[in-house]
Parts: structure tokens; C-alpha cells; sequence
């Protein structure tokens, strides 16, 4: 997989760069000073591992300067992970010997409507000479962008985004709406809640294109603006973790 695209799409962040860690740290002050004035304590850094589970590690905000230039510590064993946390083993993963950095993307830095206090950014993966970690999934498109667009491709994208809601301390699954499925009945009984996913995911500085009701009992959808590979991948983590926390 390492090769010019990989080169050309995720470039090596150098310890030795005095210059480049200078603006990256200026960059990441200059953004946490803005997100102190909005009352954000902490940011939730996250990245998907091979069975789709969200992991994150957070850091205080003041600490912002030096995760994105130093990277947050992390095992590679993460990538050996099941979906009920149970571990196997892998051709570069299986075991906690080891470590890798996570360096928050300042591009998708995004306080959290629905968590006050919190901010949210994804990760680039690498390891302690600051090249892409072979299993990060963010550079992986990246990659694949490179390539489609040297064949003269550009790709636009979107996800959407299925849920289903229950009442709070309910006994075991039940729909927190009892109406048909795609009918206005179920805007009537979760009207305000819709409206406070829709609200929230605007804060956020996501495009809404439509929310409304699905198939089955209680199913919910929404469905936001079309983007490049990485940015779609990225929103899809923002916007299901808004939703889960609204």
C-alpha cells in the first residue's frame, strides 16, 4: 500500500521539523482559545476501528497544542478489537506491546451542540517517526482519493444516518413513537426532538438535507450534504454521535 499516492496523500510529520510543529502548534492555540470562549473543557479525539466502534481518547483543551503536534498515545492493539471488545490476533496487531500517536485533524475540530463542554475531532494514526499507521482508515481514503482524482475522478459522497429511539428507562425496546412508518404521525409525537437533532447538527456547521421517519417502529433518518470520501467519512462519525448524545 505504501507508494507515491500514500506519499503524496498523508505526508510524513517529522519530529525534526521545528518549523512545521511551530505551526501547528500556533494553529491549535489559536483554536482552543476560541473554544474556551464557548465553554469547551475537553475534545473527544476519535478514530473507527476495523469493526466500526468509535474509540476516542480525550484531552483538556489546553492540551490541544500538543496532541496535534506530539500526538496522543495509543496501543495498536486497538485494531485487533471485536465489536463486544473481545481481542484477536493480526498481522500488525494483537497485543498491547507498542505504541501509536493520535494527532487530532484541526480541519474537523467541531464543539459538540449536544455535549456542552466538549469538542470533537478525528485522528490521523501514526507512529513514532510520524508516518501513517498501516491500518489508520482516514488515510486509507485518502489515499484512494489520490488515486481516483490522478485518473481524473473527484468522488462527492454522503452517508445516511438510521436510528431508532426508545423512552428513556424503558423495560427492553419500545418505540418512543407508535405511528406508521414515513407518516407525519410520528413528526406529531417526536416533533421536538427532530427539531433538536436538526438544530444541533446545524450548530455544528453540517448541512441538514432532510430528516424524517423510517420503516420500522421507532426508526428515525437524516440525511446531510454530500462531500469528499474523507470529509463524508467524518461527518458520519459527527452526526451519529449527535445524535446518540441529543
Amino acid at each position: 500500500m505504501i507508494g507515491p499516492a500514500w506519499d503524496r496523500a498523508a505526508p510524513r510529520i517529522s519530529a525534526t521539523d521545528g518549523r512545521e510543529r511551530d505551526r501547528l502548534a500556533a494553529a491549535a492555540r489559536h483554536a482552543a482559545t476560541h473554544l474556551e470562549v464557548r465553554g469547551v473543557v475537553c475534545v473527544a479525539c476519535t478514530f473507527v476501528d476495523n469493526s466500526g466502534i468509535t474509540r476516542m481518547k480525550g484531552v483538556p483543551v489546553g492540551r490541544l497544542d500538543a496532541a496535534v503536534v506530539w500526538g496522543i498515545g495509543a496501543s495498536p492493539v486497538f485494531d485487533a478489537f471485536g465489536v463486544d471488545d473481545s481481542i484477536t490476533a493480526g498481522r500488525f496487531a494483537g497485543g498491547p506491546v507498542g505504541d501509536l500517536r493520535l494527532h487530532p485533524d484541526l480541519d474537523r475540530l467541531t464543539a459538540l451542540a449536544a455535549q456542552p463542554g466538549w469538542a470533537w475531532a478525528p485522528v490521523d494514526r501514526r507512529d513514532q517517526t510520524g508516518a501513517p499507521h498501516s491500518q489508520d482508515a482516514r488515510d486509507l481514503v485518502r489515499v484512494e482519493a489520490v488515486r481516483l482524482a490522478g485518473r481524473g475522478l473527484r468522488v462527492a459522497m454522503a452517508f445516511e444516518i438510521e436510528w431508532a429511539v426508545a423512552p428513556a428507562g424503558a423495560d427492553g425496546f419500545v418505540p418512543a413513537a407508535r405511528g406508521p412508518a414515513y407518516g407525519m404521525t410520528r413528526v406529531a409525537e417526536l416533533g421536538d426532538y427532530l427539531r433538536d437533532v436538526v438544530m444541533a447538527l446545524t450548530e455544528e456547521g453540517l448541512v441538514v438535507e432532510q430528516i424524517h421517519p423510517e420503516y420500522a417502529a421507532g426508526q428515525l433518518e437524516v440525511s446531510v450534504a454530500a462531500q469528499d470520501p474523507l470529509g463524508a467519512a467524518d461527518t458520519c462519525v459527527l452526526v451519529k454521535e449527535t445524535v446518540r448524545a441529543v
